[in-house]
C-alpha cells in the first residue's frame, strides 16, 4: 500500500527555480551601462588662466560656457573659448583659451621689429624676437637686435646694433636772402642748428635738423630771413620828411621831418624804425609839434582878442592858431 504523503508534498512538482525572462529589459540596461543617465555636466573645467562665464554647478546637455582670461593673461591666437555640455555628462575637450604674454615687443628708435614678429600678437615667456635695422641705420654686427619674454613678462633690453647714417656735412646757409647766425646744437642723428635773424623777421621753423626723408638724408627745410618794414611815416601839417619817394622802409631806418618856412620844429624832428616783435616794424621817436615862428607874439594877439572880441588885421594868423 502505498504511503500518504506529507501534506504539502507528495505529487508536487520540482520546487521553482529562476529563468531567464524575455531579453528586452536586460538589453536596456546593458545600454545605459546599468544606472540611469542623470543628463546634466558638474562644473565646467577648471584652468590655470581661464574662468567660466557661469559658476553654476549643473548643466543641461547642449550647454555652452565661455571661458574668459584673467589675472592679466591674454588669449592664445588659434584657440577656441567655448566649451560644450556633450550626452554622457561629459565637456568637449577645450584647451585654455589663456596664458600668460609679454605685452607688445619694445619700439625701437633705430630698429623695427622683423615681419615675421610684427604680426604676433601673443608672447608667452622665453619667446624671442628680432628686430631689423631701421633705413638710415646700419647694422654694426653680424647679428641682428633681439629680445626676449623674461619671467616677469617684461622685455629684455635689446643691444644697440644699428648706428645712424644721419650724418650730414656741415651746413653753412648760401641763400642770398638769408641773414641770420647758426647756433650749434648737436651731432649725428640729433645734429642741428638753430637760427637766429639779425634786423630781420624770421618766416619758418628755427631750427634745422639732420634728418631722413625717404631714402635720403639731409637737411630740413632752411627758414628764411625777410626784412623788418615799417608803414610810410605819417605825413604832418605845414611840413614834410626827407622819406618821400622812397618805397620801403626797413628796420633802423631814420626819417628826419622839416617845416615849411615861418614853422618851426619843437623838440627831436626824427623817427625811426623799430620793432616791438621782432616781426613787424613801428615807428617810435619824439612827437612833433609845429608852431608859429612867432608863437608868443601871435599868443599874446589872441589874448588881446580874447579879452577885446576884436581881432582886426591879425585874424588871419588867429585862425591859424585856432586850427592848429
Amino acid at each position: 500500500a502505498m504511503k500518504a504523503a506529507a501534506p504539502g508534498w507528495g505529487a508536487h512538482p520540482d520546487p521553482p527555480g529562476c529563468g531567464a525572462a524575455s531579453g528586452h529589459p536586460v538589453l536596456l540596461l546593458a545600454l545605459l551601462g546599468g544606472s540611469p543617465a542623470t543628463g546634466d555636466c558638474g562644473p565646467p573645467p577648471a584652468m590655470a588662466h581661464s574662468r567660466p562665464s557661469s559658476s553654476s554647478n549643473s548643466f543641461p546637455v547642449g550647454s555652452r560656457v565661455t571661458f574668459t582670461c584673467a589675472g592679466g593673461a591674454r588669449r592664445i591666437p588659434g584657440r577656441p573659448d567655448t566649451a560644450e555640455c556633450l550626452p554622457g555628462d561629459i565637456w568637449s575637450r577645450l584647451p585654455e583659451p589663456c596664458g600668460r604674454s609679454c605685452a607688445v615687443p619694445t619700439r625701437l628708435r633705430f630698429a623695427a621689429l622683423s615681419k615675421e614678429d610684427e604680426t604676433r600678437n601673443f608672447f608667452p615667456m622665453g619667446t624671442n624676437v628680432s628686430y631689423v635695422c631701421r633705413p638710415g641705420y646700419e647694422n654694426t654686427s653680424e647679428s641682428s637686435p633681439s629680445s626676449t619674454c623674461l619671467q616677469n613678462l617684461t622685455w629684455s633690453q635689446p643691444a644697440e646694433l644699428c648706428r645712424s647714417e644721419c650724418f650730414c656735412s656741415p651746413h653753412t646757409p648760401q641763400e642770398s636772402n638769408w641773414r641770420g647766425w647758426e647756433i650749434f646744437s648737436g651731432f649725428g642723428e640729433l645734429h642741428g642748428f638753430s637760427l637766429v635773424c639779425f634786423r630781420y623777421r624770421l618766416v619758418g621753423n628755427n631750427f634745422i635738423r639732420c634728418q631722413l626723408t625717404g631714402n635720403e638724408v639731409g637737411w630740413s627745410k632752411l627758414p628764411t630771413c625777410e626784412l623788418i618794414t615799417c608803414p610810410p611815416p605819417p605825413p604832418i601839417s605845414h611840413g614834410r620828411h626827407d622819406g618821400e619817394g622812397v618805397g620801403i622802409f626797413v628796420y633802423n631806418s631814420t626819417v628826419t621831418y622839416s617845416c615849411d618856412p615861418e614853422f618851426q620844429l619843437l623838440g627831436n624832428g626824427s623817427i625811426h624804425c623799430r620793432s616791438r616783435d621782432k616781426a613787424s616794424g613801428v615807428w617810435s621817436g619824439a612827437s612833433l609839434f609845429f608852431i608859429l615862428y612867432y608863437f608868443l607874439l601871435l599868443l599874446l594877439l589872441f589874448i588881446n582878442f580874447v579879452y577885446n572880441f576884436t581881432c582886426n588885421s591879425s585874424y588871419r594868423i588867429c585862425y591859424i592858431l585856432y586850427n592848429i
